[in-house]
């Protein structure tokens, strides 16, 4: 049987150069695809931190005001010393240390204290209240209270909030940092 040229198919070699070809722009879509929900899950994570450090920017913030505008009904629990990172008994309110997030401050009504970030594992539990919120998977807070010494006197404090999320394996953190002052209470 004899073959016309304008008959012949393909040689086994250019279907083999074909398929390859095919393969090449299957694995780069894959691996595009593949970034993209990557790139997505980040941000969904990082937009979730980001209104972590602000919600508990905001708190820090309440433990001062709640003294200067509202001192007798604080009962005097929020005072100056409470902005501080909770070491033996100097007063401070705020744990340090990675710790997980709760959903709800707890009794207090403030993030990072005793009664919202204890061991995931478990309820808070403080002065007999419990507080028993989910924790919010895959971020942690630590908050870092430093004194500026003026004069001799503490009269601003530096405070640094960070979150640190997990991308898979990958950390990463969002930080917000701002210095407080001393209210003067009349």
């Amino acid at each position: 049987m004899k073959i016309n040229e304008s008959e012949q198919g393909f040689s086994l070699i250019e279907t083999i150069i074909a398929l390859v070809i095919l393969l090449i722009g299957i694995m780069a879509t894959l691996s595009a695809m593949t970034y993209a929900v990557f790139s997505v899950q980040e941000s969904e994570k990082r937009t979730v931190s980001k209104e972590v450090v602000r919600s508990t920017m905001e708190t820090v913030f309440s433990v001062r005001d709640l003294l200067a505008f509202d001192a007798g009904d604080s009962g005097g629990t929020y005072n100056w010393n409470a902005l501080q990172n909770s070491i033996g008994n100097n007063g401070g309110v705020f744990m340090t240390e990675w710790r997980p997030v709760r959903q709800s401050p707890g009794d207090d009504g403030i993030f990072g204290t005793a009664d919202d970030a204890c061991d995931a594992i478990a309820s808070c539990v403080v002065n007999g209240t419990t507080n028993s919120s989910p924790v919010v998977p895959g971020i942690e807070r630590k908050i870092l209270v430093t004194d500026i010494v003026e004069n001799g006197a503490v009269r601003k404090r530096h405070i640094e909030v960070k979150v640190r999320y997990f991308v898979g394996r990958i950390a990463r953190e969002e930080t917000q940092s701002t210095i407080i002052a001393k209210l003067p209470v009349s």
